[in-house]
């Protein structure tokens, strides 16, 4: 929380808890972490975290599909004022329509819903799953209340890729395809900011050097190969690309010329590269269709 308030200080933010995170490790630092997923105790350690934190608003913990906890949280939030969002998990969560029925009878409208597709290669086969939510909230409480579709398509294998060459960005082709089923529906777009559940890591072995390109629909993929081996020549090549954003200005177009030219402390490694495909994707996506010409970020780039 602290590291939170450092990179985004006085900004109001929903908090979730991790569902892939490690539940098995032992650390001491751990256990203030096991107490707020314990909903044994109707998940109260949750509600009173939020009250040390006022920029902060709750994800009601559902998961565990069990309603007493979800009834306790949903009444404390209100108590307190709190707006909270309801992450609906297809890979995690449970007794999804009763949960759904639950939260809409609340008195209020301070609250939302995540309906996440979590990640998969076809991830339009999970479509007709979050068409049912979004149809049953919508006919419980129309358009009044916000319901952000989400998921992840991100590739877990880049073998085979060309230099260049493109994997969709299926996330924006399910959330139009959910879109014109669901006219009385509020739905928000939403993504993993080009990432995946870490149970669809790649294989073993060493990892070439690679820089990922996201454009508005897709991933360029740029995997080093007998003619390309170094960041350095993948950022050349990612620089050749029409869809590079050449008169953009923000850090991750600033690091991949950076490490064009070989100056100290560009990509140098696949988690440095990782965070600049993150940075451009979701500048990407909080921008969609506001492209001609690319509008300036709200905060400057300080090295």
């Amino acid at each position: 929380m602290n590291k939170i308030s450092s990179v985004f200080p006085n900004r109001d933010f929903f908090l979730d808890i991790d569902p892939f995170y490690d539940r098995e490790a032992t650390r001491p630092a751990q256990e203030e972490y096991y107490e707020l997923i314990d909903h044994k105790d109707n998940n109260k350690s949750w509600v009173d975290f939020f009250q040390k934190y006022p920029h902060a608003y709750p994800c009601i913990q559902v998961n565990h599909g069990e309603i007493e906890p979800i009834e306790f949280q949903i009444q404390s939030f209100k108590q307190s004022e709190k707006f909270f969002l309801v992450r609906l998990d297809h890979d995690c969560g449970r007794n999804h329509s009763e949960i759904i029925n639950r939260v809409c009878a609340v008195d209020h409208s301070n609250f939302g819903f995540v309906v996440d597709a979590g990640w998969s290669k076809r991830l339009l086969d999970r479509a007709l799953w979050a068409d049912g939510l979004i149809k049953q909230i919508a006919k419980l409480r129309g358009d009044s209340i916000p319901i952000v579709v989400t998921g992840s398509s991100f590739p877990n294998s880049f073998t085979g890729f060309a230099m260049g060459e493109s994997a969709d960005l299926l996330e924006r082709k399910i959330f139009a395809q959910l879109q014109g089923a669901n006219n009385m529906a509020r739905l928000v777009y939403g993504d993993w900011s080009s990432s995946r559940s870490p149970s669809e890591g790649g294989g073993g072995g060493s990892i070439p050097p690679r820089i990922d390109l996201p454009t508005s629909s897709s991933w360029e993929i740029y995997r080093a190969d007998d003619k390309v081996e170094t960041f350095q020549g993948l950022a050349a090549e990612v620089m050749k690309s029409s869809s590079f954003p050449k008169n953009l200005d923000i850090w991750a177009t600033y690091m991949i010329a950076k490490t064009k030219i070989g100056e100290p402390r560009g990509i140098d490694n696949l988690r440095m590269a990782t965070a600049v495909r993150i940075n451009m994707h979701l500048y990407n996506q909080l921008n969609f269709g506001r492209f001609d010409p690319a509008p300036d970020t709200d905060d400057d780039y300080i090295e």
